[in-house]
């Protein structure tokens, strides 16, 4: 037996078939109509189209994907802008939506759950976050098994979230399940495994497991190099993560070599295309660095200076993040000789720091004592002494972890005193100096033997020189034991 609507019936439903479609179509126009604005970088525009795909979504019904789908896309944007309380209350809108329609452990719940860690970590809810990416991950777990590559991604959100906060055995765990996961899918010679590879070198060298991280990195290195040759931004991460081990080693010999190979990539591949690219500025600072740290002055002063131009045609003239280049050149100049040119750089770095987070800061005082510096190589103590009392007075209300740095501006502080002939002012400079120094590092340290050598001189010079020998000596076994070590 057949079964027909009733006329009337069949005719409301003709009726009503076009105006669900023009509902679709109309919601449709909205979501690619924000999605084109925002390639637009035009967040006003998107955000009007955003509202008119919600309230498009809203006539769905209230158990409706779609509407799931667009209060997730529309919170996304929001968080984006900083608008976290409305965005919240939409993740969680669609979080509830997906639960309801399919049940607390769908995998479509799980990406609802990555949305609102990604909103929590933004303003610095760890906990929350945390609780978000784990049950992520437990609804993966249980929908696709463990081996799924969904899982893995999931893996890596949390050893990237623990990674962040410096909890680095858990990332360890983290990423080491991901580099397994991958080798059983993929094969040992899978570029995918070579970035896990690289992910758990990266972690190992920030817990100064230098051995085990120079295995992993060398070997996602060959993987990626066979795999896609030289030249290649894959090959250069692992060139250039290999170079940072052996640069916090000390063997800036090794790390100097690789950051050139890296920054040689870079420019063959980024350079062209984009010569403000910021991946090339950071190659240029990472090889800076080094051979400023190999005192190869004349060398890193045309790359530093690449770097301020890259960066000031990215961030302004009066961008906070120029000033470490800004100290960085000056240091370069200063060693130089190039007196004058360091002195305006580093007037520079002062003047934005200040403006941004206010005259006592305490991260002016490394700007401070390094212009002091270059007033002391001049032999003009005279300039070099305001700025270090204004160092020391900021430091004296910053904490014990400043206490090394107020070590070394007393030092130098005593230093300028004596070359004032004020001996008086520049022996409690040594002083405390010396107990701050012993304090932090023990008694047995270079710095304080470098602190002893400068107050010995002082007793010298004030007719102590039965004092200033027995201190002279005790620098000198502390350096004894240090070359023997």
């Amino acid at each position: 037996m057949k079964f027909y609507l009733p006329a009337t019936l069949l005719i409301l439903v003709l009726a009503v078939a076009p105006g669900l479609q023009a509902q679709e179509d109309a919601w449709k126009a909205q979501m690619q109509a924000a999605s084109e604005w925002l390639k637009q970088a035009n967040t006003e525009q998107a955000w009007t189209s955003f509202k008119g795909a919600l309230e498009a979504a809203e006539k769905f019904g209230p158990q409706d994907p779609r509407l799931a789908s667009t209060l997730e896309f529309v919170g996304a944007f929001l968080s984006s802008q900083g608008q976290f309380s409305q965005a919240e209350s939409l993740l969680e809108r669609a979080l509830a939506i997906r639960e309801r329609i399919h049940g607390p452990e769908h995998p479509a719940v799980a990406d609802s759950l990555d949305g609102l860690a990604k909103l929590f970590q933004a303003q610095g809810r760890a906990a929350e976050a945390e609780e978000c990416l784990r049950r992520a991950l437990a609804v993966r777990e249980k929908a696709y098994g463990r081996e799924h590559a969904l899982v893995d991604a999931s893996l890596n959100r949390l050893a990237v979230f623990f990674d962040g906060r410096g909890r680095y055995e858990e990332a360890e765990a983290f990423f080491r399940r991901s580099l397994e996961l991958r080798q059983s899918a993929l094969g040992a010679e899978d570029p995918r495994v070579a970035a896990a590879m690289n992910n758990l070198g990266v972690i190992h060298h920030k817990q100064d497991k230098v051995t085990e991280a120079e295995t992993l990195l060398k070997r996602a290195w060959e993987i990626r190099e066979r795999r896609f040759g030289l030249q290649h931004l894959d090959t250069d991460d692992s060139i250039n993560s290999l170079a940072a081990v052996y640069r916090d080693a000390g063997r800036l010999e090794e790390a100097e070599r690789l950051f050139a190979l890296s920054l040689s990539i870079r420019e063959n591949l980024l350079s062209r295309q984009n010569p403000l690219d910021p991946r090339l500025a950071a190659g240029l600072r990472d090889l800076a660095g080094v051979r400023l740290a190999r005192k190869k002055y004349a060398e890193s002063q045309p790359l530093l200076e690449r770097v301020l131009v890259i960066e000031q045609e990215l961030l302004g003239a009066d961008h906070p993040m120029l000033v470490a280049t800004l100290s960085d050149l000056a240091r370069a100049g200063l060693n130089q000789g190039h007196y004058k040119e360091s002195e305006q750089l580093l007037r520079r770095a002062l003047k934005i720091q200040e403006a941004a987070s206010g005259p006592e800061h305490v991260n002016i005082t490394a700007t401070l004592n390094t212009l002091a510096e270059v007033y002391a190589r001049q032999d003009l103590p005279g300039q070099a002494v305001p700025l270090l009392k204004r160092s020391q007075a900021i430091l004296e209300h910053s904490g014990p972890e400043w206490r090394l740095h107020l070590a070394a501006t007393l030092d130098m502080l005593g230093r300028m005193h004596m070359a004032q002939q004020a001996h008086a002012e520049a022996e409690p400079c040594f002083e405390r100096s010396l107990e701050l120094a012993q304090q932090s590092l023990g008694e047995d340290h270079p710095l304080v033997a470098e602190i002893l050598e400068h107050y010995a001189g002082l007793l010298r010079l004030t007719q102590r020189s039965g004092q200033a020998d027995s201190m002279a000596a005790r620098a000198e076994a502390i350096r004894a034991r240090q070359s023997s070590r």
